[in-house]
């Protein structure tokens, strides 16, 4: 299946090159004795609480780490590696990018282009359960789209030759919207963002022509109003703000962190996987909708990536331009970041959006209509939280298809 859908468009500018994920077993080895080695904190007074209020708990921890032991790593290589990986030379910004990306090329003459992108604690592996939908739904001569899907800069298997100056959402944006133009998608494209890729997204259309449309289901930072009546919101949707509101108060302790001690956190998470495994294992306890919440397997397999590829460190880039205090709907991003009201583009492309009820912050539906001319695409889900594409990827995929339909029809 993997070589059927990797013929790259006739008019690519460049030819990438094919791309297998496999971990050296030495690091394999290397990994379980660290992880072996760890020891599991006392127990405390806030390790107990099932509910999770102060964050993991010691005996989920005792029991994920009982598992990662026995953990098979190859199981993840082998269904990233049943699709078309690639690895790219991008310059952008002046800098040189090595990027990673997996693909589904259509061989339809009319396939519409459309570029996936994760967020943080995320990877491009959020979206294999997506790619195994389509596979399985179309062939290369029936596929309507060309589905791309990076490792975004900094995260994963995308890296850049030095770090000599910070990751900026401008800068990324610009290294995937040269990634599309490369691959031949020059005359147009979408995005799809949740989290960073929400900004990802947003950012390419706000700054570039050949973005030509986008769709979210994490609004970006200034995205959400905050001058409209409440009295516009429906009983669930008041719900749902009062839930974002309480997260801001009590959730948002690893954005101070990462925000402003991103060498210290760095330095910590990538040297003891136990502790990884507690810093990004309680977001996906916390941020997926408890009522079908991701297995622990998914989980595991979702912060081995991170650790094989070294990607923690490098991947909080986002947490300092957001700023060094807690995020409110409606702030600004400092001078260096694209804000949407200084730039009409991305208000004036149509716009998609897909509200999961347990995301971390949503978009009510009129306030959305009220704020978004561009608005082509509203859809609210019943079931689902902030890894949309990985908890609920049927549903996700949907979404997308008919935004999708929505725009290529333009």
């Amino acid at each position: 299946m993997s070589s059927s859908f990797s013929v790259l468009p006739s008019n690519a500018q460049q030819q990438p090159k094919p791309f297998e994920l496999k971990v050296p077993e030495q690091e394999i080895e290397k990994f379980r004795t660290l992880l072996s080695l760890s020891e599991i904190g006392s127990d405390t007074w806030w390790s107990q609480p099932s509910n999770g209020y102060f964050g993991v708990t010691r005996q989920w921890l005792m029991q994920a780490k009982d598992e990662w032991l026995r953990f098979d790593w190859r199981k993840t290589e082998n269904r990233v590696n049943a699709f078309p990986n690639f690895k790219v030379d991008i310059t952008s910004g002046g800098q040189h990018h090595k990027v990673h990306f997996a693909a589904l090329f259509s061989s339809k003459a009319d396939a519409f282009p459309v570029i996936f992108l994760h967020g943080w604690p995320g990877s491009f592996l959020e979206f294999l359960p997506m790619l195994e939908l389509l596979a399985e739904k179309y062939t290369p001569a029936t596929l309507p789209w060309h589905v791309i899907v990076p490792s975004i800069p900094d995260y994963g298997l995308t890296t850049r030759d030095d770090h000599q100056q910070e990751m900026k959402f401008s800068q990324a944006a610009g290294v995937m919207n040269e990634l599309m133009v490369q691959l031949g998608f020059k005359s147009g494209y979408a995005a799809q963002g949740g989290d960073v890729g929400s900004g990802i997204a947003t950012t390419m259309a706000s700054m570039f022509p050949e973005c030509v449309a986008y769709h979210l289901n994490l609004p970006f930072k200034n995205m959400v109003p905050t001058d409209l009546p409440l009295d516009l919101l429906t009983v669930d949707e008041r719900a749902q703000m009062e839930r974002s509101a309480e997260w801001m108060k009590t959730g948002m302790a690893y954005a101070f962190e990462q925000g402003t001690r991103p060498a210290t956190i760095g330095l910590v998470l990538s040297s003891n996987p136990l502790a990884m495994l507690a810093w990004i294992g309680e977001k996906y306890l916390e941020w997926a909708d408890h009522r079908q919440p991701l297995s622990l397997e998914i989980i595991l397999a979702m912060i081995s990536f991170y650790w094989f590829t070294k990607s923690y460190s490098k991947s909080v880039w986002p947490y300092r331009e957001l700023g060094n205090s807690v995020p409110q709907p409606g702030a600004s991003f400092d001078q260096e970041t694209v804000d949407l009201k200084a730039h009409n583009d991305a208000t004036r492309k149509p716009l998609g959006y897909s509200a999961f009820p347990k995301e971390i912050l949503v978009i009510p539906q009129s306030w959305a209509q009220k704020t978004f001319p561009n608005l082509v695409f509203y859809r609210r889900h019943s079931i689902g939280g902030h890894f949309a594409a990985l908890e609920q990827p049927q549903a996700f995929l949907e979404d997308v298809e008919e935004f999708m339909q929505i725009v290529s029809a333009k």
